[in-house]
Formats: C-alpha cells, structure tokens, sequence
C-alpha cells in the first residue's frame, strides 16, 4: 500500500472515530437534557391550564359577589319583586352574564329563585342530586356557612367557590351570603352561581393558555382506555405524569380539585414535542458540522504532508527504482531542501556519482582484463544497495507517519479559532490552561522523532559512503478488481430465498413462488444484490411469522423494465406496514416492531444507492402483506 494511501486511511479513520464519539455523546448527554426540558415545559402548560380554571372559578366568584353585595337581591330575597326578576333574572340577562345556573336562597335554604339551563342558553335541565328547587338542606356544602339569621359577617365569610360534579357534566360554582352593598349584614340568604365547565369553556381557556387540553370526571366511565392507564400514577403524584403519545405529542396528566379539595377532574393537556425536536437537528447540524471540519482539516492535513513529506519522498523512492531498473547509475535528483529528505536526496545523489564512477571504472578494469564476471559481481552489488536504500526509506516513512503532526494542526485549528481572544482562552478557560503544557509536550516528542529520523538518516548515509554498485529492483503494486461480474439473477434470488430460509429455521415454511422473465446473464455487483434480497427475504419471513399466517407465501417477480434497468419484487402475506411508517421504513433506526434495531432496511437502501438504484416499499396496510421493488440499472457483459 501507498505511503499516501496509509495517511489517507489513518486520518480518515480518526476524524470518523471523532465524530461518531462526539455523535455519541450529543446523543447521551445532550438529548435527555432536551427531553427533560420538554417534560418540564409540559409540566409548566398542565399548571397554566389549572391556574385557568382556578381563575374562571375567582371570575365567576367575583360575579357572585357583585350580586351578593347588590341592595336589589337584599331586597328581592325579602319581598320577591317582579320588575326585578323582569329585569334581571331573565335568560337574556344570565346568558349575557355567562350564567348557567343561579340560585337565590334564603337564610334557612329555602330557594327563592332558581334557574338551571344547558350550556349558550339551551334549555332548562334539573339537577336534584347537588341543586334541588325547593329547599338546600342546611349542611349543603355550597351553602353558606355563617348566613344564619343574626349572624354579623364581612364580605368574605361564608365564600364557596371551586367545581362540582353533576350528572351533565362538571360545573364551576361559587356562593356568596347575600349582604347589603355596604357589606353589612346580618346576611339575608345566599347567592350560587355556576357555569358548566363543557366545549365552549374549555376552547376559551386553551385559547388563552395556548394549551390543548381534555377533562374527564375521575369517576366518570368515558374515561378513554389510554388515559384509565394513567389514573393511579395521576392521583398519587402532585407534579402531574409525563407521557409521550407519538414522536410529535408529549401528553401530561394532572387532577383538578373540588369544593371539597377531593381531586374530581383528570386533565389532560397535549402539547408538540418541539423542544426534542430541535434538539434533535441541533445533534445532527453539530454532526455534520464536526464531519465537515474534520473533512477540512484531513483536506489541509493532507496538502501540508504532501508537499513537505509525502512527495520528496515519492520522487526519492521513483528516483531510486528508476536507477535500479535501468542498471545504471547516471542522473541526479537535486532535490533542494534543508531538512532531513533534503540530506538523504543530497547523499542518494552523490552515492550514485561514485557508484557511476566506480562502475565506469569496473568496466575499464573489466574491459581491460577480458573478464564479464567483474561486472556480473558488480551489478550483484548494486542490487544490495537497493534493497538497502528502499528499506531505509521506509523506515523514515514509517517514521514521518507516526508522526506528531496531526496534533501540532489540531492546536493550530484551536489557535485559529480563538483570533485576537486566544490569550484570554489560555489565561481564563480550563481548557485553555492546558494548551500550554500540552504544546511543551507535543514539542518533546517530535523533538525526540527528529532525533530519531536523523538516527536513521545518519545510519543510511553510512550505508551508502560503502556501497559500490546498483541493480534492478521491482516494486509490484496489486490493482483493485471490478466488483461488477456476470450473473444470473433469477440464481441470485434463489439463493437469497434459500439463505433466508435457513436463517430462520423455525418459521414456517413458506410457499415461494417465481415469476421469472428470462433474461441472460447481466453484468451487476453480485455480492451487494445478494445482500439486499436476503434482507428483504428475511423481513418478509419474519413479517409473516409474527402474524402468525396459516399459509405463508413469498412471491418474487424478476421482470425487465427498461433496455438497461431490471425490477426485483418480494412480496409476502404478513402483519404488512402502516401508512404513516411507510415514509419512514427506510430511516436509521426506524422499525416496526420490537425486537430491530432499524438498520437492516436502512443500510439495504444506502447499499442499492451505491449500485445506483432505488428501493420501494408499498403495503395496504396492518395484516395486508408487503410488497418492496427494488429497481437497478444492469449491462450485458461483453465477449471477450
């Protein structure tokens, strides 16, 4: 392999290494920080939603006072006028007022005036179980307390507010003691007020709040399943129960109280997972910004070795397998520098000077003297000098690659990035108080690899002031085959279906059937194509296995589809794929069901990419089969 070569993979290989740690640990440490984020927000929504409601309740409270402090309902309690009940009692007035219910009591409990109708000024409903028309009885909770005759009381004693259950739906009640507008008593009955907490309500508060939300009695039986899961957790945790619902929804759980402070209401506020969601490109955007950098510096890295390291060396080392091959020892390098490849270049120049003139002088000698076993034991000679030089070569090269380099650019990128603030990055961030004795360090030990070079460098010019002659000497490089080799594909498919059978043995065997166009042989990467369809036949026997079919069948159609593009269909009769995964069946780590991991599909896809194709998946639905096409552009192999 190549010098170059080698460099290229080693720095390769550390900037993906970097970049998949660094991946990694976005992935560990930066992605819960965002879920937790989330939940918190969500958390924060479910008690703006509750505080909503506890200000509905303070609203509706504070409407029953204004009629609880008002001298007409002191006086209409006591004589029941009608101009009064004309004017303010009728259903105009309560709707205008956002009033679904008002009762007007008497010190005793005995009611005055009540009225009860369905939501937006529907019609009158009764509610005997929490508001009977006749009479409260005294220990009724929304009664109040201090508004028995001769009790003296200030404005806020005897206020109930807060949420009722009833058998249409929960309501949003308040009662006040019914006082003069000078708010002094003693109180003359007691005024409720209530407001249904229904459709129109809640689209008012999530509105405000910007949250959607959903109530449900606790007690109620339309509690949904999902959310009947929830209850205990609910109940038992006051911070509310975080959960997600799918990729895009976070739902969260509380309980809402009533007059009692008995949780009556379970809420359920949905709100959109974008935080994660952002999260999620930040991770990505910072891994293909990692890539990209470390792409630049392989990119800078590599320019920087090959001018100053890598082509001398090139030039060195052709410069010597050309004076080996054509065994003589005529021409120079000159290569003109002042480092350690310079010496080494000036010397390699010289040794072949005097290894010219030696030789010259071996052939006078031999020419004189009539004897070809002089020269025979002098090109004997300079093929040792070769070997010498080609291994010594190496060596240095060996040398400069494990070389310290890429960590010396790596400091360089971090004083770059840093500009004018560079000394306040050394002098303030932890970080940058190690560039220092890092930077001492770094300069020991390529101070000790100089040394080491320049070790070698003194050994191979020893070496060459006592060599005497050069030979021939080879330097073989291995070409790279071509992956494409004829095929029969209907072959190819049979042993992807024979290799996926064997893989799960204890499926049930699955009857196959085969429409096959007749085609030649084609030119195509054989080992790839294999790959792909033993995937997709493996899928759909597991596909069918865990629908647990009576009578499994795979399908495969070999069909051409163009002068140079064939199609590949694998169909089967399993548990198929829902319409919402199907855009999402060939994404990294997707999958649908428990135990993949989402790579198999994944990789099938990039895999028939690279062969310049493109795969499909198309399925009815849940318990309707699947069916992936997979399409490629194909040759006929020439005849040689």
């Amino acid at each position: 392999m190549l010098l170059r070569t080698k460099v290229v993979l080693i720095l390769s290989t550390v900037v993906a290494l970097y970049a998949a740690v660094d991946h990694l640990g976005q992935r560990v440490l930066i992605a819960p920080s965002f879920d937790a984020l989330e939940r918190v927000e969500a958390v924060e929504d479910l008690r703006r939603t509750t505080e909503a409601l506890a200000a509905e309740i303070e609203h509706l409270d504070g409407r029953c006072q204004d009629w609880a402090a008002w001298d007409d309902t002191w006086r209409f309690v006591e004589d029941g006028n009608q101009a009064f009940v004309d004017t303010n009692l009728s259903r105009t007035a309560l709707l205008g007022a956002h009033v679904d219910l008002l009762f007007l009591c008497k010190p005793g409990g005995e009611v005055v005036w009540a009225d009860i109708h369905e939501p937006g000024g529907g019609a009158q409903i009764q509610l005997r179980d929490m508001f009977p028309r006749g009479s409260f009885a005294p220990t009724h909770p929304l009664l109040a307390e201090n508004t028995r005759p001769g009790r003296e009381l200030g404005p806020e004693h005897g206020r109930v507010a807060g949420l009722v259950m009833t058998a249409e739906g929960p309501m949003l009640v308040a009662s006040r003691p019914i006082l003069r507008s000078s708010g002094s008593g003693p109180p003359r009955g007691t005024v409720i007020m209530g407001r249904f907490l229904g459709e129109r309500m809640i689209d008012e508060v999530a509105r405000r709040t910007r949250v959607q939300f959903a109530v449900w009695p606790l007690d109620g039986a339309d509690v949904p399943e999902r959310e009947r899961g929830f209850l205990d957790q609910v109940t038992s945790s006051p911070e509310g129960v975080v959960a997600a619902r799918d990729a895009e929804l976070l739902d969260v759980y509380g309980t809402f109280p009533d007059i009692q402070a008995a949780p009556a209401l379970l809420i359920r506020a949905s709100v959109d997972r974008a935080i994660s969601m952002r999260g999620a490109t930040a991770i990505r955007y910072a891994l293909i910004s990692t890539l990209a950098a470390g792409l630049l510096l392989l990119l800078v890295l590599l320019c920087v070795l090959q001018k100053t390291v890598l082509q001398p060396i090139a030039l060195l080392t052709d410069h010597a397998v050309d004076m080996g091959r054509r065994e003589h020892a005529t021409g120079r390098l000159d290569l003109r520098r002042d480092d350690e490849i310079g010496i080494l270049a000036s010397e390699f120049d010289d040794m072949l000077d005097k290894l010219a003139r030696s030789r010259a002088a071996v052939v006078e000698v031999a020419r004189a003297a009539g004897k070809s076993e002089i020269a025979t034991g002098i090109l004997h000679n300079v093929g040792n000098v070769l070997n010498t030089v080609n291994v010594s070569a190496s060596l240095v090269a060996d040398r400069v690659r494990n070389s310290r380099v890429p960590k010396l650019q790596r400091l360089a990128g971090v004083a770059e990035q840093h500009g004018p603030a560079l000394g306040d990055f050394l002098v303030r961030d932890p970080k940058g108080k190690h560039f220092g004795p890092y930077l001492t360090e770094l300069a020991k030990l390529m101070a000790t690899d100089q040394e080491s070079i320049a070790r070698e460098l003194d050994t191979l010019n020893a070496g060459i002031e006592h060599i005497r002659q050069l030979v021939d000497s080879q330097q073989t490089y291995a070409r790279r085959s071509e992956l494409r080799e004829p095929a029969l594909l209907s072959q190819v498919i049979d042993d992807a279906l024979r290799i996926s059978e064997q893989a799960l043995p204890e499926a049930r065997p699955a009857q196959i059937l085969r429409r096959f166009d007749e085609l030649p042989p084609l030119a195509i990467d054989r080992h790839k194509l294999l790959e792909v369809l033993v995937n997709l036949c493996k899928n759909a026997r597991e596909s069918m296995q865990r629908a647990q079919c009576a009578s499994p069948v795979i399908t495969a159609h070999l069909r051409r589809t163009g002068a140079d593009r064939i199609s590949i269909e694998i169909t089967d009769n399993g548990e198929g794929i829902p319409e919402d995964s199907l855009v999402r069946i060939f994404h990294h780590g997707f999958t649908t069901h428990r135990a993949g991991h989402g790579f198999g599909l994944h990789g099938a896809a990039n895999s028939v990419t690279e062969m310049g194709g493109k795969l499909a998946a198309a399925s009815g639905g849940p318990g309707r089969g699947a069916t992936f096409t997979l399409e490629l552009p194909v040759e006929v192999p020439q005849e040689v």
